[in-house]
């Protein structure tokens, strides 16, 4: 799906809930509060009877029926083999892990999750929680890496075109309105050093595979010693490294970030080795993920989460760009792999 699709969806799909509530045989006097609305539209559930579910609401011509199948099926595998923690995706009284409403242009989906009681990490221990992560990512590329068979699930590519060419999946960077000339052109040269260094980097299964698109701490839930990972829609093919600038997504300009990139890396380095290109191509995906970002803003305006964040996002990745450029952002990651 191109952004373009983003502006098929005129009727108000992202409050559907009380249509869907039948099909889990859940009491149509339930109360629901929204979570979270940007690609889907998350609500939180609770009936009468003392009971909460988590229901996502998806977007019509966002993901077709084979990719949230194919995600169903990524979560359930990693429940069953207990690679890593994540909620119970919960059947309709039919018996199906996925819903349906409507028909033609009103034709929508939804997925029932169990609850999961915890909190999100807190930030003021942010380079021991990236130690975490990059374990617990490192554990499932482990598992994805070892299990040909996943390579056949429809989902998304994370590749350049994906992320931040003409037809990307979120918009595309160049769209972003009132842009000076000068502006451009530096995302533009920032773009294509991108481009030449994944190039080079190529797409070995070594290095490339079944990720979770999105790790990070709004992702996160931890109750007591245990961490459970949520929201595999993002789920999709792209490289092993990508997974860390997912998890850095709007912190790529904080001053912590020499030190949770590396972190990261050294929680990952405890399960799976990684080579001094692997490192070396961070900071590159990095910049990747934030000119998709900067992409993502120019069509996700009903997002609250983007009308938040989207004051001096442009300037500060302009800032990232010439660093990148001049190959200051995160050197510590090259001064690392020299000395090595």
């Amino acid at each position: 799906m191109t952004a373009r699709a983003w502006q098929q969806t005129s009727w108000n799909w992202h409050e559907n809930v009380a249509s869907f509530l039948p099909l889990y045989g859940i009491d149509p006097a339930s109360d629901w509060s929204l979570l979270s609305f940007s690609e889907n539209a998350v609500y939180r559930i609770d009936t009468p009877q003392g009971e909460i579910f988590i229901l996502r609401l998806h977007r019509p011509y966002y993901r077709s029926v084979s990719d949230i199948r194919s995600e169903i099926t990524f979560i359930e595998r990693l429940r069953k083999d207990d690679v890593l923690h994540t909620p119970a995706i919960l059947t309709t009284q039919a018996g199906d892990t996925l819903s349906c409403t409507g028909n033609g242009e009103r034709e929508q989906h939804a997925v029932l999750f169990a609850y999961q009681a915890g909190r999100m990490p807190p930030e003021d221990r942010l380079p021991e929680e990236f130690h975490e992560l990059g374990r617990i990512s490192a554990q499932l590329h482990d598992y994805t890496s070892t299990h040909a068979e996943l390579n056949n699930l429809q989902r998304p590519v994370w590749d350049v075109d994906i992320a931040i060419g003409e037809q990307a999946m979120w918009g595309c960077w160049r769209h972003t309105c009132n842009m000076t000339q000068k502006q451009t052109a530096l995302l533009d040269a920032a773009d294509r050093k991108v481009r030449t260094e994944l190039e080079h980097y190529g797409q070995p299964l070594r290095r490339w595979g079944l990720l979770h698109g999105d790790m990070r701490l709004t992702n996160i839930l931890r109750n007591g010693d245990e961490t459970f990972i949520i929201d595999f829609d993002d789920c999709g093919f792209g490289w092993h490294m990508y997974e860390l600038a997912c998890a850095c997504t709007f912190m790529e300009c904080c001053e912590g970030i020499e030190a949770i990139t590396t972190s990261w890396l050294r929680g990952y380095q405890q399960l799976r080795p990684l080579s001094n290109a692997d490192i070396r191509i961070v900071p590159t995906l990095l910049m990747l993920r934030r000119l998709l970002m900067v992409g993502w803003f120019t069509t996700h305006q009903h997002s609250a989460e983007a009308r938040a964040l989207e004051p001096g996002f442009l300037e500060q990745s302009l800032i990232m760009a010439k660093d990148y450029l001049e190959g200051t952002f995160l050197s510590c990651l090259t001064r690392e792999t020299e000395d090595a």
